[in-house]
């Protein structure tokens, strides 16, 4: 198994994760914001798939499989407190696995020939879409860790 492949299939499995993780938690309590903090579970999800899209694809020059909207709602930098509208959960769940779907065919299509390099805000520079899914399964990760201490805070 090639190690884009390898990378492919983490983040499948992270995605699949978060699928479950939102169709089980009630809505309530996945738009609540705990106290102390800035952002809820939706905007954590919406985020891992904006960051996922714009590392890969914006910096690849290609067109990102989410909307301007959505990509303005969960950029970094945003929270609920600057959403011009509450953001659709079943669109989101959608996403989660549309957006890795279509990367496995873009992957193997090979239309990742390009890369706009950028330096992550814990120094790394990312130079190739290989690092960018690599870098996007970290950041998944650690928005997995972070919704997990949501669910304790909000339960």
């Amino acid at each position: 198994m090639s190690n884009e492949l390898f990378e492919f299939e983490i983040l499948k499995a992270s995605r699949t994760r978060l699928l479950q993780l939102i169709e089980t938690v009630d809505n309530k309590i996945l738009f609540k914001i705990p106290e102390n903090f800035n952002n809820n579970i939706v905007w954590q999800i919406g985020h891992c798939i904006t960051s996922q899209q714009r590392h890969m694809y914006m910096r690849s020059g290609l067109p990102m499989h989410i909307s301007q909207e959505f990509m303005e709602t969960f950029k970094i930098g945003t929270s609920p407190h600057t959403w011009k509208s509450i953001p659709d959960v079943d669109e989101i769940k959608h996403l989660l696995l549309y957006t890795v779907n279509q990367l496995r065919k873009d992957l193997e299509s090979g239309i990742f020939v390009k890369y706009a390099a950028f330096s992550l805000p814990i120094g790394i520079t990312i130079t190739n879409h290989l690092q960018a899914l690599q870098a996007a399964n970290f950041h998944e990760a650690e928005h997995y860790g972070i919704i997990l201490s949501y669910l304790k805070l909000l339960n």
